[in-house]
């Protein structure tokens, strides 16, 4: 995302962006907290202009490139910007993740009445654990600015073998009792999203919904770009 706002005067402030992890520990008590790192730390909402200017730290990775000399596939270090570091731990308060979203939201859409409407990405990899989620996500999606309504992506990541569902029409098909769920909580996706689906590789038909389900680390990085390409100043 810093990338694509970038230009010849550097990073614009073309978004904000707030991360958040939430579980509960060992004792069953729910954490929801701010995930990014470093300066950024404990803030709910950041200017995509400070997330470029402010990683947590510069990791030194392997990389395998095929080699220009050889075509050979050859290992290299590589630097790489790191903002978050994953926690996982207990369950899936999910509820209380929506509407602590929505009260975030909400504040943000008052000071941003005309904005493109905010857009939520929840990735999780269970079901909810502390009531039914269907309502707290209907709440957030009837959240609005002028120009539409808040939009509620899901992405279900799985351990487990499983045929990957992409931005789907309808529930059937979804195994497990959290994918009815997922998609019922999902919005339908605006037609600015079909072309930046189609380019991720998500083939859509009219109605679809912007959902992924037994997804990997592929499918949720082109989730991600489908996600925040649409918005203006970024396609």
């Amino acid at each position: 995302m810093a990338i694509r706002a970038s230009g010849d005067e550097g990073i614009k402030d073309w978004m904000d962006v707030g991360v958040y992890g939430y579980r509960t520990d060992s004792r069953g008590n729910m954490i929801i907290e701010p995930a990014l790192l470093g300066e950024l730390a404990g803030r709910q909402l950041v200017s995509i202009t400070e997330i470029g200017a402010k990683p947590a730290r510069i990791d030194t990775r392997s990389q395998i490139i095929p080699s220009e000399d050889t075509g050979e596939m050859i290992e290299v270090p590589c630097e790489v910007p790191v903002w978050v570091d994953p926690v996982a731990e207990g369950g899936t308060p999910m509820c209380n993740m929506l509407y602590m979203a929505h009260g975030i939201l909400s504040s943000w859409i008052h000071q941003h009445p005309h904005s493109f409407p905010p857009i939520v990405v929840h990735i999780s990899d269970g079901e909810s654990q502390d009531g039914d989620p269907i309502p707290y996500a209907d709440a957030l999606k009837k959240l609005a600015t002028s120009d539409g309504n808040v939009l509620l992506f899901n992405c279900h990541l799985s351990h487990t073998a499983g045929r990957p569902v992409h931005v789907p029409v309808q529930p059937r098909g979804l195994a497990r009792r959290s994918g009815p769920v997922l998609f019922e909580m999902s919005s339908v996706l605006p037609d600015p999203f079909h072309r930046h689906a189609s380019i991720e590789g998500f083939q859509m038909q009219l109605g679809a919904r912007g959902m992924a389900f037994n997804a990997n680390m592929v499918c949720l990085i082109q989730f991600l770009n489908m996600g925040t390409q649409a918005a203006p100043g970024l396609r």
